[in-house]
């Protein structure tokens, strides 16, 4: 037995203790706290691991090695380093981890393969490669009034960019032509190209249209215009965005 004692008013009281009691009190309070740290800790690893099966708001999700989706795993690389560079990625549900990459190159793009989790009706199944339409053959074009259409009106930034590829027309026939007579009769796969010109929408704040007439920046939009019209000319099947709504559509 240990004693403990302590005077008060001049009167000795003396406690007797177990011997080693303060001890075990001690090492069980340890317990628990070790045994409480251990609870949280678990109930964290399974929350994450339920955000992930839910909808991949972890960034524990594996990147995807399949041989049908070469491009993924440099994709996801590209949106590791410049996924804040464009608010469109924010606003389909990109918040910076490697689930929310996943499963924006699967549903908004092509470059990964569907993630199984993402639907939760139908028991996961193995991704079957549809075939591949016909491929069509690209032609030259000296018309541009397809082109012009697509560009649409509205803003001055793309009454300027018209206004570039009209002015330049003639240069850009006569420069389709020697290319065709250079490469002859040789095939050229048309490919359906979608262009979203992010910095014009409405959603990214749209600096560069109110400035067009008055001295501002125009290097962006020689450079969209010219991008344009040389998919134009080259014979793609183009389809031009110059909206988030229009990018859903």
């Amino acid at each position: 037995m240990k004693g403990v004692v302590w005077e008060d008013r001049g009167v000795m009281v003396r406690v007797f203790q177990p011997a080693g009691l303060v001890e075990r009190i001690q090492a069980i309070a340890q317990n628990v706290s070790n045994m409480a740290t251990r609870v949280e800790q678990i109930l964290q690893n399974s929350m994450v691991q339920g955000r992930v099966v839910r909808d991949g708001t972890s960034s524990q999700c594996e990147i995807p090695r399949d041989p049908h989706f070469p491009e993924c795993p440099g994709k996801v690389d590209w949106m590791r380093a410049r996924w804040t560079s464009d608010p469109c990625y924010a606003f389909y549900g990109v918040d910076g981890s490697d689930c929310s990459f996943l499963v924006y190159l699967s549903e908004v793009e092509w470059f990964c393969p569907p993630l199984v989790w993402r639907n939760q009706s139908s028991p996961p199944t193995q991704y079957v490669v549809q075939p591949k339409a016909p491929k069509r053959q690209a032609a030259f074009r000296t018309d541009l009034s397809v082109l012009l259409d697509q560009v649409g009106a509205g803003k001055e930034s793309l009454s300027f960019m018209k206004r570039r590829i009209r002015r330049l027309a003639q240069q850009w026939a006569a420069a389709a032509n020697r290319l065709d007579a250079k490469l002859g009769q040789r095939w050229r796969d048309q490919k359906k190209i979608l262009v979203h010109v992010g910095f014009l929408t409405e959603e990214s704040g749209d600096v560069f249209s109110p400035k067009v007439l008055k001295g501002g920046p125009l290097g962006e939009m020689v450079q969209w215009a010219d991008i344009l019209t040389a998919l134009h000319v080259l014979g793609h099947n183009l389809k031009i965005s110059m909206s988030v709504k229009e990018l859903q559509g």
